[in-house]
């Protein structure tokens, strides 16, 4: 008896440490008038509750055993079915899974009293079968983790006692004080029966340009597995990709943030203070009321992020209180595609320029210029379209510095570029269709402005046609292949049979990429390339294409409708560094400030939900954390995430927020190509202390006594998410019942045929003019003109060297261009800490052998890449998928500083140049000029 007496006093003592501190601490006697006492609690929470980045002990039965840090898996799933097998409720521990070691040291409380009321019982076997499976793992590594991270003498002997579990002694508590001292007066409860599993039906909410099912098998609250649709042979399924079947690992992760947190350290350092949800919203009300009042509503700023990609993202739920409270500064314009959406209208009046998938099947010829779906997406069944045409015979050509994925599953042919030469390459094709008379003259006369003199607005003096331009009858350089192949790379003569090949292809479809238009003179790019869809006359044509991967129509309706902003200044979205610190200095003219002349502050407050552009994705990291640090400048960050990203760690005020896995939303395709609405089904509870961001939202409107307008109507986020489906009903009578949609039904948007872009302008003009002042495609840009910015920004597409291109002088120091990717490990930043997906796909260089051979470096050697701002160590790796004199690295590593500043995780951007595009002001981040060196460490 007096055994079962020491062992349940001390499993009540360990539960006790966990589950009420300041209590545990009064139990050995420690007053809370001691003078370290509030830096006793900040370091508890350092240890157990997340609030330190630099600090991680997993406390979960789950998280020790192997599984790579999963939470509520088949291991939470194996200890809740020992747990309902004697009868035993897990009760709740500050929202900890019911693996968490305390809530295993209560159940032990739970089998010492069912043993003392009733000996027989096995409660001895019991208890050492249960610590065998699950205590020994999860002590081992919480007494590990406090030897390595604990600092106060208070920690350390509780390590020792734990290791020696269940020897040890404790202070004689009282009986009817200790944890379950009713059981051991009633005796056990009946065992409970474990609930089934069942499939939920959710999907992905990336922004990977697509959006797929996935199915979730559940039971007992854990995620024990992830599977997607497999298709029957007709439309290509929904099928997750690599990163959608790795969910449970990225999003049930024990790295999770927790709690609520307040900034204490240095702002870049992650360390915090535990704080309510009320004193969150206490402090975000003040400083929202405060910068309001005193800089104006220019001052506000909620930062562009897309780590949520539903209809109700986090970012418009706060931009949607803003503009009722008097408004906040906007972007306008994104990271991904700034340059094609900023330059399209200039061309066709328009960003209407996509077809629907299927047509690719009616092409005799697919050019894929700088395009990726195979590890992008951007679109479900795009590439599952691409090999339906391969299938089919249709040659497939890639355009691409790298070997892509996607080359190397479908290409037939590879051409490797320089980076940011594309232009070069669209005019000397140009030159050959044309030169050869293989353009299609009928439809340039018919259809488009500015492509020779005779066909120039008027009042535009001779010379500047792209005719004049592309034959070097002005500035004596004929745009040939020959020409062209010193900038691009490309040899003259593929370059020549490619021309041919495209200009005798009818039709001819060239889907061009973001990748291209993110270079230093982006939008030069994209004008270049849908120059030669109308060189050819495949615009407006099943099969053909408008060269301009943009939108097709999509059903008019928006879930979550923003009112007015009251403040009508808009900046790019890429230069809200310079917004934050030069506000005063931006005009339209230099920077393409619109809806207002001048600025009237900085920005002052930045509201960072769901997203990790702040630091990490924006480029050139170092000189953001500069901006950062000075909380001079930038006086409030207030922000959420899942994880102490890179971003948050620079927040005054971290939220964590809930996973696709813990609330319900709505997403819908990511391409407008492809219209569909899919359900994301809430699977499990929020975590710890998580919530959605609308609550915490709601609570701030509330304060702001805005509440009633903010919800437009609804009293709840469930109510909001099914009365506005149902709006959306009523203009769409064929979506599925809200039950049906929400159990796994799908709602498709079918077009009554295949979209293609601009087949009512090229069947009937006279009815259907294209959207430009001249009703035509416009080569020529009067508009463009008369901005009289001729070397930065021509009249007509040519191609423009740029800052850090293949032809800048800087390249004697710095003689190898960089370039991201977007890999199929990640969706921009998110899925980096999936260790799973990076051994799939592990972060490194990737580098030709003959620029390695020129270093003296070899596959597998870690190397360090530098410029002017910047510095990265990694793995290389040698590979022919690269042309020579160009590296890759692919995009979204979190950026994870050595106590020199070098980069050791593969962070691209702390390379990447904060030098916009001319017009778009858009990311130049596939243009940089860097040198790589081998590594060699000098410690000891």
């Amino acid at each position: 008896m007096d055994e079962l007496l020491r062992i349940w006093r001390l499993c009540h003592d360990f539960v006790l440490f966990f589950d009420d501190f300041p209590a545990w601490l009064n139990a050995q006697g420690i007053s809370k008038n001691i003078p370290d006492y509030e830096k006793l609690l900040l370091e508890y929470d350092d240890l157990f509750k997340g609030t330190n980045a630099d600090i991680y002990i997993p406390l979960w039965a789950s998280a020790c055993k192997g599984n790579g840090d999963i939470l509520l898996d088949t291991t939470t799933l194996d200890l809740i079915k020992t747990y309902n097998a004697w009868g035993y409720e897990a009760v709740p521990m500050d929202g900890n899974p019911p693996d968490f070691i305390g809530q295993q040291f209560r159940f032990l409380c739970y089998l010492s009293a069912v043993e003392l009321h009733s000996p027989a019982a096995g409660c001895g076997q019991a208890r050492e079968k249960f610590r065998d499976s699950f205590l020994t793992d999860t002590v081992r590594a919480l007494s590990e983790g406090i030897r390595r991270y604990g600092v106060s003498p208070v920690f350390h002997p509780l390590a020792d006692r734990l290791e020696t579990f269940p020897e040890g002694d404790v202070s004689k508590i009282p009986l009817e004080q200790l944890y379950c001292y009713d059981i051991s007066q009633n005796g056990r409860r009946p065992a409970r029966p474990d609930k089934e599993q069942r499939i939920i039906n959710t999907t992905g909410t990336n922004n990977c340009g697509g959006r797929c099912v996935i199915r979730i098998t559940e039971q007992e609250g854990c995620v024990l597995d992830i599977s997607t649709e497999c298709g029957n042979g007709g439309e290509p399924a929904l099928r997750a990709c690599i990163r959608g079947l790795s969910y449970r690992e990225t999003f049930i992760n024990s790295r999770r943030l927790r709690y609520p947190m307040v900034r204490t350290g240095e702002r870049g350092e992650g360390r915090f203070r535990r704080i309510s949800w009320e004193d969150a919203a206490d402090i975000t009300i003040g400083e929202w009321k405060r910068i309001r009042d005193t800089h104006g509503p220019s001052s506000r700023y909620v930062n562009y992020s897309t780590g949520v990609q539903t209809v109700f993202r986090p970012d418009n739920i706060v931009r949607r209180l803003l503009f009722l409270d008097g408004g906040s500064l906007l972007f306008y314009n994104n990271y991904s595609n700034a340059c094609l959406t900023v330059t399209t209208p200039y061309i066709y009046g328009d960003t209407l320029t996509g077809n629907s998938f299927e047509t690719v099947l009616d092409a005799k010829l697919i050019i894929l210029w700088g395009f990726n779906p195979k590890e992008t997406i951007f679109g479900t069944r795009r590439f599952p379209y691409l090999l339906k045409a391969r299938a089919k015979g249709i040659r497939i050509i890639v355009i691409d510095p790298r070997h892509s994925d996607t080359a190397r599953a479908c290409a037939d042919q590879w051409i490797g570029i320089k980076p940011s030469s594309d232009a070069a390459l669209a005019d000397a094709m140009a030159y050959v269709i044309w030169s050869e008379g293989l353009q299609d003259q009928h439809f340039m006369d018919t259809y488009c402005q500015g492509f020779d003199e005779a066909h120039m607005p008027e009042g535009i003096k001779p010379g500047e046609s792209y005719e004049t331009y592309l034959f070097g009858k002005k500035d004596g350089i004929p745009k040939t292949p020959e020409w062209a192949e010193t900038i691009t790379g490309v040899p003259a003569g593929t370059i020549r049979n490619l021309a041919r090949e495209y200009a005798a292809a009818k039709p001819g479809c060239i889907l061009p990429g973001y990748g291209p238009q993110r270079t230093g003179s982006g939008e030069q790019t994209v004008r270049a390339v849908a120059l030669l869809t109308a060189l050819t006359g495949n615009i407006g044509k099943i099969g053909g294409s408008a060269g301009v991967l943009g939108e097709v129509p999509n059903i008019p309706f928006t879930f979550f409708p923003l009112p007015e902003n009251p403040y009508p200044g808009k900046i790019p979205c890429f230069l809200w560094t310079k917004a934050a610190e030069h506000a005063l200095e931006m005009s339209p003219e230099k920077d393409g400030l619109i809806g207002v002349e001048r600025l009237s502050s900085n920005i002052k407050m930045i509201l960072n939900f769901a997203g990790n552009t702040l630091i990490n994705q924006h480029s050139d990291i170092n000189r953001t954390i500069r901006l950062l640090k000075d909380t001079g400048k930038i006086e409030f960050i207030v922000g959420s995430d899942i994880f102490m990203t890179p971003s948050a760690k620079f927040f005054d005020l971290l939220l964590p927020g809930a996973s696709s896995f813990e609330n319900n939303n709505i997403a819908q395709s990511g391409t407008g190509a492809d219209s569909y609405l899919l359900f994301c089904r809430k699977a499990v509870e929020p975590l710890f202390g998580c919530r959605f961001e609308y609550d915490f939202i709601q609570t701030l409107a509330k304060r702001l006594g805005l509440e009633e307008p903010w919800s437009t109507g609804y009293a709840t986020f469930e109510d909001l998410i099914q009365g506005r489906y149902n709006e959306l009903r009523k203009i769409a009578p064929e979506a599925p019942e809200f039950e049906a949609f929400k159990d796994g039904a799908k709602c498709f948007f079918n077009l009554p045929k295949p979209y293609i872009a601009y087949e009512s302008q090229i069947r009937d003009p006279d009815h259907h003019p294209f959207k430009t002042p001249s009703g035509k495609i416009e080569i020529f840009s009067r508009r463009l003109y008369d901005l009289n910015r001729p070397k930065e920004i021509p009249a007509i597409p040519c191609y423009v060297p740029c800052p850090e291109g293949p032809e800048d002088p800087l390249r004697e120091k710095y003689p190898l261009q960089l370039i991201g990717w977007h890999t199929k490990k990640r969706t921009h930043s998110v899925h980096d800490i999936n260790m799973r997906l990076d051994k799939i796909d592990p972060q490194c260089l990737w580098m030709h052998p003959d620029d390695a051979k020129a270093r003296g470096i070899e596959d597998k050697q870690p190397v360090e890449i530098m410029n002017d701002r910047g510095r990265i160590r990694i793995e290389a790796h040698i590979t022919t998928r690269i042309i020579p004199g160009a590296v890759a690295l692919s995009q979204g590593g979190w950026y994870t500083p050595d106590a020199s500043g070098t980069d050791t995780r593969g962070s691209i951007n702390v390379l990447t140049s904060q030098i916009p595009t001319p017009l778009a002001r858009g990311n130049p981040q596939h243009t940089n000029l860097v040198e790589v060196r081998k590594y060699i460490s000098f410690s000891a």
